[in-house]
């Protein structure tokens, strides 16, 4: 069986990140492995070897190397394929970069088991956001991480309704509401005083943001398979859908109701043995360094 190519896509804004591009081109290729470059960069790499994301799936990519941060592997995760994306493996050259699985010191060693396929597939699901006009639903793009909607003023504070099944919930007063995915949970929903949450878990989290005082309203986790329905209720204010910080709806009109289920697309991350948690203790929570026999005075 012939081996499919592999891919490499990277932030354009980063001279270390097109380095780091180069020198994997030159890796794979001296291992005798095809190549295609997303099309933005190849001129900088090998212009004859360029691929749009949206053509390439896993019927003729074998994976897709990212080299970047989270905001790159948000982006071209959403510029991919959504019917049969191919699996990413992330390289940090960022700061954080939590859904990274390699860098720059490992990602040799990484490429060499990916191309053997020695790894696991993730396989993590994303929402879907709906803007229903006159009974009728708008498909918006699909989400990794979260769908935002927030007032168009910052100085001043949306109304929301939110359903859950059909089932009413809540109506507050607040800055935004996020909901996010169990991948997303450690982004901006974490910010925002959300759970963070296994990405093995299917579920969606509804996380306000700086919610009024009376409302009640705290962040809830629900099944996946749920639809979420947040309706605009103060007059003369009009809001914005952010999604996974890439794309903006602006100037949605009071009384719209935003609808958010389960997509039909998902995003495959290529992981090594490495644990979620200790990749989750080393660049999210931390280690507070005291010594093991600290007591306290008696």
């Amino acid at each position: 069986m012939e081996k499919k190519p592999i891919a490499i896509a990277c932030r354009l804004d980063s001279e270390r990140a097109i380095k780091v591009a180069k020198r994997i081109f030159e890796f794979l290729i001296q291992k005798g492995e095809v190549v295609y470059l997303e099309t933005r960069i190849a001129p900088k790499i090998f212009a004859h070897n360029g691929m749009d994301l949206a053509e390439m799936t896993t019927e003729n990519i074998e994976f897709i190397v990212i080299i970047g941060g989270d905001g790159s592997i948000l982006r071209v995760a959403n510029g991919l394929s959504q019917k049969n994306p191919p699996p990413i493996l992330g390289v940090n050259v960022g700061s954080i970069g939590f859904l990274d699985e390699s860098n720059e010191r490992t990602v040799f060693k990484d490429l060499i088991k990916a191309s053997s396929g020695e790894y696991d597939c993730e396989v993590c699901s994303k929402i879907t956001p709906y803007i229903v006009k006159n009974s009728e639903e708008v498909k918006l793009n699909s989400a990794l991480n979260e769908v935002l909607i927030v007032s168009s003023k910052s100085s001043k504070v949306l109304q929301v309704s939110i359903k859950i099944n059909g089932a009413f919930l809540n109506r507050s007063y607040l800055d935004g509401v996020i909901i996010s995915t169990s991948v997303g949970s450690t982004a901006y929903n974490l910010s925002a005083g959300g759970a963070i949450v296994n990405p093995n878990l299917e579920i969606m989290q509804i996380t306000p943001l700086n919610s009024f005082a009376g409302s009640g309203l705290k962040p809830i986790i629900v099944p996946i398979d749920s639809e979420i329905e947040i309706q605009l209720l103060r007059p003369r204010l009009n809001a914005k859908i952010v999604i996974d910080g890439q794309r903006t709806i602006k100037e949605i009109p009071p009384n719209t109701k935003i609808r958010i289920r389960k997509s039909k697309s998902q995003t495959k991350f290529i992981r090594f043995s490495r644990s979620y948690y200790s990749r989750l203790r080393k660049k999210i929570i931390g280690t507070l360094r005291v010594p093991i026999d600290d007591s306290p005075e008696e």
